[in-house]
C-alpha cells in the first residue's frame, strides 16, 4: 500500500565518490558525511515570441521552456580532510614522520625572540636538553627559551639573563614522536569532479529517500572562518553533468515496501 506524506522534512547523510585526475578513475565511495544542505536546483530559459499584430500586439504567439544545467549545492558539516580540501581547492598529501631522537644536534640561533625550526615535529618535553656548544651551560625552559611542541620549534627569549646570544650555536637533545596525518596544499585544484548521493528519509512519515548524482563539477568560492562564533559549514556549489551512457544527470528514488 502506498501513502502520500502531507509534507517533506528530510534528513540524511551525504557520500561522495571523488574523481582522481591522476588515475583518471573514481576513488570509490567514502564514508557517509553529516551535511546541512543537499540542494538540487533545476534551471530553465524561457523564450517567447511576441505578436506584433495590431490585433493582439504584445501577446505571446508562442512560448517555450528550454532546460539549462541543473545546479547542486552541498553544505558539509563533517570536517574531514577531503572535505576541507574541497573547501580550499586543495590537494591532499600525507604528513608522516617516524619517531626518533635528536642527540646534541647543533642549532644556530639566527635571531632571538623568533621561533626556529628543530627539523622534527611532535617534540617530547621529557628529555629535552638545550646547552651551549661546550655543554657547560644548560638553558632552562621558560627562562631562556620556549617550545612549540607540535610544530617542533624553539624560541630563545630576548634579554633573558644567561641565555644564548644571537648568531651563537646551541646543542639540542630531544625525542620526537611519530606523526601520521595529512596536509592540504591549498589552491591547487580549482574544481572537484565527483559523484554524490544522499541516503535519507522523510521525517514526516519515515519513508526513505535516495538521490544519486551521476556526475557533478563543484567548487568553493565562499570564506571559511576557523574562528567563527558558530559552526562553520563547507559549502560546495556547481553544475550536475550528464555523463556518457546516461540520459539524465541524477535520480531521485522513494523505494516503498511491498505488501
Amino acid at each position: 500500500m502506498t501513502t502520500t506524506a502531507r509534507a517533506i522534512l528530510a534528513g540524511g547523510l551525504v557520500s561522495l565518490n571523488m574523481f582522481n585526475p591522476v588515475t583518471q578513475a573514481y576513488n570509490g565511495w567514502g564514508d557517509a558525511l553529516d551535511a546541512d544542505k543537499f540542494e538540487i536546483k533545476p534551471n530553465f530559459e524561457e523564450k517567447t515570441s511576441e505578436s506584433r499584430s495590431h490585433l493582439d500586439y504584445g501577446q505571446a504567439r508562442a512560448s517555450v521552456i528550454l532546460p539549462k544545467p541543473t545546479e547542486l549545492t552541498i553544505e558539509l558539516a563533517a570536517a574531514t580532510t577531503e572535505a576541507l580540501a574541497m573547501q580550499f581547492q586543495g590537494l591532499v598529501q600525507s604528513l608522516t614522520q617516524a619517531s626518533g631522537s635528536l642527540t646534541a644536534v647543533d642549532l644556530t640561533v639566527t635571531a632571538l625572540g623568533v621561533f626556529l625550526p628543530l627539523g622534527k615535529r611532535n617534540i617530547a618535553e621529557a628529555g629535552l636538553v638545550v646547552t651551549n656548544t661546550g655543554a657547560t651551560v644548560t638553558y632552562v625552559l621558560g627562562e631562556h627559551y620556549e617550545v612549540n611542541w607540535l610544530r617542533g620549534e624553539i624560541r630563545f627569549i630576548d634579554g633573558a639573563a644567561g641565555g644564548p646570544a644571537a648568531a651563537s650555536t646551541v646543542k639540542v637533545t630531544a625525542t620526537y614522536g611519530a606523526v601520521d596525518g595529512k596536509k592540504i596544499l591549498g589552491g591547487r585544484i580549482t574544481q572537484v569532479r565527483c559523484q554524490a548521493r544522499l541516503d535519507g528519509q522523510n521525517m514526516v512519515d519515515n519513508s526513505p529517500i535516495e538521490i544519486d548524482v551521476h556526475e557533478c563539477v563543484l567548487g568553493s568560492n565562499n570564506g571559511f572562518d576557523f574562528l567563527g562564533a558558530d559552526f562553520s559549514a563547507i559549502t560546495l556549489t556547481g553544475k550536475i553533468v550528464t555523463p556518457p551512457g546516461k540520459t539524465e544527470g541524477y535520480e531521485i528514488r522513494q523505494p516503498g515496501a511491498s505488501a
